[in-house]
């Protein structure tokens, strides 16, 4: 029976096809870190946190929350809440950045 519910999504040809890997898991748990390095020219920087050891965690000003401070007025130093998740072959990555500090 379940086969035959993809059948009618499915074309002639359609099994060659190779799908997109999933899109990475996004966890809702929050970590907060400290800001260890920016590149304003670039638009990027790394985190360090407790939570997550033995690794810098890559954020792009991109993933900044609208709330939160933009990222020409970031400083090294700073404390921020983010999201952490896994890109694969890229690694831990921060999303939904707040400076709480």
């Amino acid at each position: 029976m379940e086969n035959k519910v993809f059948e009618r999504f499915l074309h002639k040809g359609d099994e060659d096809i190779e799908w997109e890997p999933e899109p990475p898991k996004m966890s809702e748990k929050r970590v907060i870190g400290k800001i260890i390095k920016l590149e304003l020219n670039g638009g990027w920087g790394f985190i360090s946190s407790k939570d997550i050891k033995f690794t810098r965690v890559f954020f792009h000003w991109s993933s900044l929350q609208q709330d939160t401070l933009r990222f020409d007025k970031l400083e090294k130093g700073m404390l921020v809440e983010f999201t952490p998740i896994e890109v694969l072959g890229k690694g831990i990555r921060a999303i939904k950045i707040k400076v709480i500090e």
